[in-house]
């Protein structure tokens, strides 16, 4: 993995991290900010599989309600890894404090670049089974792949602007209602 002057992963070097997740490919050692991507995937791919694991017919309410306990937990360390990622990206790159705020943080894209390369495998899978609504998920798939490609180009460009000075941004905090500072935060 290539890394960029500030010691970020060039982000198509990330897609291919989030892909060998799902291929289930060996990842070798990497830097700290690598290694907490891979950490907001794995989660983003385990309460994937946790939410698909309920939405049959026959699950039962027990069986919903667990999940959604389950769910909340992962969707919380989901928060806080976003918080980590930006906070090493924001100690990785010298921002301009009077330049335009970006409406959304780094992480922030990371996470949804996350879950769409979750989506995009999901939806591969389902085109190439052998159910009767296949090709309704591979008419999906150029969609799916051009959204990827926007979202690749989007996120360089912010990084790219705030490396120029042109953009800064304020690190994601979650500020869960559920989650006060007297409950025991679990932190990255």
């Amino acid at each position: 993995m290539a890394p960029s002057a500030e010691g970020l992963p060039s982000i198509i070097d990330v897609v291919d991290e989030f892909r060998s997740t799902l291929d289930e490919r060996p990842r070798p050692q990497a830097s700290a900010l690598v290694e907490l991507l891979r950490d907001l995937h794995d989660n983003n791919l385990t309460q994937w599989r946790r939410e698909d694991s309920v939405r049959s017919d026959d699950a039962s309410d027990a069986m919903i309600a667990a999940a959604k306990r389950d769910i909340d937990a992962l969707n919380l360390r989901r928060h806080h890894l976003v918080e980590a990622v930006d906070a090493a990206v924001d100690a990785a790159i010298v921002q301009t404090p009077s330049a335009t705020p970006a409406t959304e943080s780094p992480a922030s894209v990371f996470d949804r670049l996350s879950i769409l390369v979750i989506r995009i495998y999901f939806t591969e899978r389902a085109a190439n089974s052998p159910r009767p609504d296949r090709d309704a998920y591979a008419a999906r798939l150029p969609v799916l792949r051009r959204q990827l490609e926007l979202l690749q180009v989007a996120l360089e460009a912010l990084l790219e602007e705030l490396r120029d000075g042109r953009k800064h941004f304020v690190p994601h905090q979650s500020l869960k209602l559920y989650e006060s500072e007297t409950t025991n935060r679990e932190r990255i």
